[in-house]
């Protein structure tokens, strides 16, 4: 499903990076939680994650289909 949401960065004059996001679906906090949990969870190498497509939805896990999870959207 199409929202029209954007996220886009850029470097700032500070240092750091400028956000910025449009849409119903907020992108860039999605990336934010995203890291947070792969922090959390020891950041483990990309080959301990999976995906796992139904009709239902997407999930991405960690480990195996019933560990840690993440629900994208479809």
């Amino acid at each position: 499903m199409a929202t029209g949401s954007q996220a886009t960065t850029e470097p700032s004059p500070d240092g750091g990076w400028l956000v910025r996001q449009h849409g119903p679906l907020k992108l860039w906090d999605g990336v934010e939680r995203a890291v947070s949990a792969w922090q959390a969870a020891g950041r483990p190498h990309r080959s301990g994650f999976g995906l796992t497509v139904t009709r239902q939805g997407q999930k991405v896990w960690l480990g195996n289909p019933n560990g840690p999870s993440w629900n994208l959207p479809a």
